[in-house]
Protein backbone atom coordinates (compact mmCIF):
# COMPACT_ATOMS: atom_id res chain seq x y z
CA UNK A 1 0.00 0.00 0.00
CA UNK A 2 2.63 2.33 1.01
CA UNK A 3 4.55 1.40 -2.40
CA UNK A 4 1.65 2.79 -4.34
CA UNK A 5 1.26 6.19 -2.93
CA UNK A 6 5.00 6.57 -3.00
CA UNK A 7 4.68 5.66 -6.89
CA UNK A 8 1.82 7.80 -7.21
CA UNK A 9 4.14 10.78 -5.20
CA UNK A 10 5.85 12.04 -7.67
CA UNK A 11 2.65 12.23 -10.44
CA UNK A 12 1.11 13.95 -8.19
CA UNK A 13 3.38 16.75 -7.79
CA UNK A 14 4.33 16.75 -11.43
CA UNK A 15 0.70 17.79 -11.88
CA UNK A 16 0.52 20.33 -8.60
CA UNK A 17 3.18 22.13 -10.68
CA UNK A 18 1.66 22.13 -13.66
CA UNK A 19 -1.36 23.51 -12.04
CA UNK A 20 0.47 25.86 -10.36
CA UNK A 21 2.09 27.16 -13.69
CA UNK A 22 -1.33 27.62 -15.47
CA UNK A 23 -2.82 29.76 -12.47
CA UNK A 24 0.25 31.45 -12.13
CA UNK A 25 0.12 32.40 -16.01
CA UNK A 26 -3.69 32.74 -16.72
CA UNK A 27 -4.32 34.62 -13.71
CA UNK A 28 -2.19 37.66 -13.88
CA UNK A 29 -2.90 37.71 -17.88
CA UNK A 30 -6.65 38.59 -17.39
CA UNK A 31 -6.01 40.80 -14.72
CA UNK A 32 -3.64 42.93 -16.47
CA UNK A 33 -6.55 42.61 -19.15
CA UNK A 34 -8.95 43.78 -16.92
CA UNK A 35 -6.51 46.60 -15.89
CA UNK A 36 -6.37 47.64 -19.35
CA UNK A 37 -10.15 47.49 -20.37
CA UNK A 38 -11.87 51.00 -20.87
CA UNK A 39 -13.91 52.19 -17.98
CA UNK A 40 -16.53 53.61 -19.98
CA UNK A 41 -17.87 50.73 -21.58
CA UNK A 42 -19.01 49.12 -18.59
CA UNK A 43 -22.69 50.08 -17.59
CA UNK A 44 -23.95 48.31 -14.81
CA UNK A 45 -27.70 48.72 -15.29
CA UNK A 46 -27.85 46.09 -18.84
CA UNK A 47 -26.95 42.03 -18.95
CA UNK A 48 -24.64 40.53 -17.82
CA UNK A 49 -24.09 43.54 -14.93
CA UNK A 50 -27.60 44.40 -13.74
CA UNK A 51 -29.43 42.56 -10.92
CA UNK A 52 -31.72 40.42 -11.38
CA UNK A 53 -35.29 39.83 -9.77
CA UNK A 54 -33.88 36.70 -8.02
CA UNK A 55 -30.97 38.28 -6.46
CA UNK A 56 -33.29 40.10 -4.16
CA UNK A 57 -30.97 42.74 -4.20
CA UNK A 58 -28.23 40.52 -2.55
CA UNK A 59 -30.64 38.97 -0.62
CA UNK A 60 -29.74 35.63 -2.49
CA UNK A 61 -25.84 35.53 -1.90
CA UNK A 62 -27.01 36.44 2.11
CA UNK A 63 -28.35 32.96 2.49
CA UNK A 64 -25.01 31.83 1.37
CA UNK A 65 -23.68 34.13 4.62
CA UNK A 66 -21.67 36.17 2.08
CA UNK A 67 -21.36 39.03 4.92
CA UNK A 68 -19.42 36.90 6.57
CA UNK A 69 -16.24 35.57 4.52
CA UNK A 70 -16.48 38.07 1.82
CA UNK A 71 -13.83 40.16 3.47
CA UNK A 72 -11.97 37.27 3.83
CA UNK A 73 -11.14 36.25 0.38
CA UNK A 74 -7.90 38.44 -1.38
CA UNK A 75 -8.65 41.92 -3.21
CA UNK A 76 -5.88 42.54 -5.65
CA UNK A 77 -6.09 46.27 -4.48
CA UNK A 78 -4.77 45.55 -0.96
CA UNK A 79 -1.56 44.23 -2.84
CA UNK A 80 -1.38 46.16 -6.00
CA UNK A 81 -1.31 50.30 -4.85
CA UNK A 82 -1.91 50.96 -8.60
CA UNK A 83 -5.33 49.33 -8.70
CA UNK A 84 -8.24 51.17 -7.77
CA UNK A 85 -9.12 50.70 -3.66
CA UNK A 86 -12.16 48.67 -3.22
CA UNK A 87 -13.04 49.24 0.36
CA UNK A 88 -14.81 52.14 1.44
CA UNK A 89 -13.55 53.43 4.54
CA UNK A 90 -14.89 56.91 5.09
CA UNK A 91 -18.17 58.99 3.49
CA UNK A 92 -17.60 58.37 -0.07
CA UNK A 93 -18.72 60.67 -2.46
CA UNK A 94 -21.27 59.89 -5.47
CA UNK A 95 -18.18 59.71 -7.85
CA UNK A 96 -16.39 57.71 -5.72
CA UNK A 97 -18.98 55.38 -5.50
CA UNK A 98 -20.05 54.87 -8.78
CA UNK A 99 -16.67 54.23 -10.14
CA UNK A 100 -16.44 51.40 -7.25
CA UNK A 101 -19.90 49.87 -9.22
CA UNK A 102 -17.85 49.82 -12.44
CA UNK A 103 -14.95 48.35 -10.92
CA UNK A 104 -17.37 45.40 -9.65
CA UNK A 105 -17.98 44.81 -13.41
CA UNK A 106 -15.01 44.37 -14.39
CA UNK A 107 -13.74 42.72 -11.66
CA UNK A 108 -17.28 40.52 -11.96
CA UNK A 109 -15.85 40.12 -16.13
CA UNK A 110 -12.35 38.48 -15.17
CA UNK A 111 -13.40 35.76 -13.21
CA UNK A 112 -16.24 34.97 -15.57
CA UNK A 113 -13.36 34.89 -18.18
CA UNK A 114 -11.09 32.45 -16.15
CA UNK A 115 -14.12 30.38 -15.60
CA UNK A 116 -14.38 30.21 -19.48
CA UNK A 117 -10.86 29.27 -19.79
CA UNK A 118 -10.52 27.26 -17.08
CA UNK A 119 -10.62 23.95 -20.19
CA UNK A 120 -7.18 25.10 -20.77
CA UNK A 121 -6.13 22.72 -17.74
CA UNK A 122 -7.49 19.66 -20.00
CA UNK A 123 -4.39 20.57 -22.08
CA UNK A 124 -1.34 20.92 -19.52
CA UNK A 125 -3.00 18.37 -16.89
CA UNK A 126 -3.34 14.68 -17.08
CA UNK A 127 -6.66 13.26 -17.33
CA UNK A 128 -8.24 13.60 -14.29
CA UNK A 129 -5.99 15.68 -12.97
CA UNK A 130 -6.97 18.07 -15.59
CA UNK A 131 -10.74 17.79 -15.10
CA UNK A 132 -10.26 18.28 -11.02
CA UNK A 133 -7.52 21.26 -11.66
CA UNK A 134 -10.45 22.65 -14.07
CA UNK A 135 -13.44 21.83 -11.41
CA UNK A 136 -10.98 24.08 -8.71
CA UNK A 137 -10.66 26.84 -10.69
CA UNK A 138 -14.21 27.30 -11.65
CA UNK A 139 -15.02 26.98 -7.83
CA UNK A 140 -11.91 29.08 -6.87
CA UNK A 141 -13.46 31.94 -9.07
CA UNK A 142 -17.22 31.73 -8.16
CA UNK A 143 -16.61 32.91 -4.35
CA UNK A 144 -15.32 36.46 -6.60
CA UNK A 145 -18.61 36.58 -8.78
CA UNK A 146 -21.01 36.59 -5.92
CA UNK A 147 -19.04 38.73 -4.07
CA UNK A 148 -19.47 41.47 -6.99
CA UNK A 149 -22.96 40.37 -7.32
CA UNK A 150 -23.69 41.04 -3.84
CA UNK A 151 -21.48 44.45 -3.34
CA UNK A 152 -23.36 46.14 -6.52
CA UNK A 153 -26.55 46.53 -5.38
CA UNK A 154 -25.78 47.61 -1.70
CA UNK A 155 -23.10 50.04 -3.56
CA UNK A 156 -26.30 51.14 -5.84
CA UNK A 157 -28.43 51.92 -2.54
CA UNK A 158 -25.59 53.94 -1.20
CA UNK A 159 -25.41 56.03 -4.42
CA UNK A 160 -29.17 57.03 -4.29
CA UNK A 161 -29.27 57.54 -0.74
CA UNK A 162 -25.98 60.01 -1.08
CA UNK A 163 -27.83 61.67 -3.79
CA UNK A 164 -30.88 62.14 -2.23
CA UNK A 165 -29.15 63.36 0.67
CA UNK A 166 -27.09 65.57 -2.11
CA UNK A 167 -30.61 66.93 -3.34
CA UNK A 168 -32.03 67.94 0.34
CA UNK A 169 -29.04 69.68 1.14
CA UNK A 170 -29.33 72.09 -1.89
CA UNK A 171 -32.82 72.43 -1.00
CA UNK A 172 -32.08 73.99 2.36
CA UNK A 173 -29.55 75.32 1.21
CA UNK A 174 -31.88 77.31 -1.73
CA UNK A 175 -34.45 77.49 1.17
CA UNK A 176 -31.87 79.27 3.27
CA UNK A 177 -30.68 81.84 0.90
CA UNK A 178 -34.23 82.61 -0.34
CA UNK A 179 -35.50 83.28 3.32
CA UNK A 180 -31.58 85.75 3.56
CA UNK A 181 -32.87 87.39 0.25
CA UNK A 182 -36.55 88.26 1.62
CA UNK A 183 -35.29 89.62 4.99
Amino acid sequence: MSGLILRGLPMCLSQLVKFALVVATVGPLCFFIGQMLPRKNFRYDVFPFKCYKWERGGEVYTKLRIQYWKDRVPDMSQYIKSMYAKRITVFKDVKFLKQLVVETCIAELIHVALIFVSPIFLLFMDGAWGVGGMICYILGNLPFIMIQRYNRPRLLMLIERQEMLAKKRAERAAKQKEGATNE
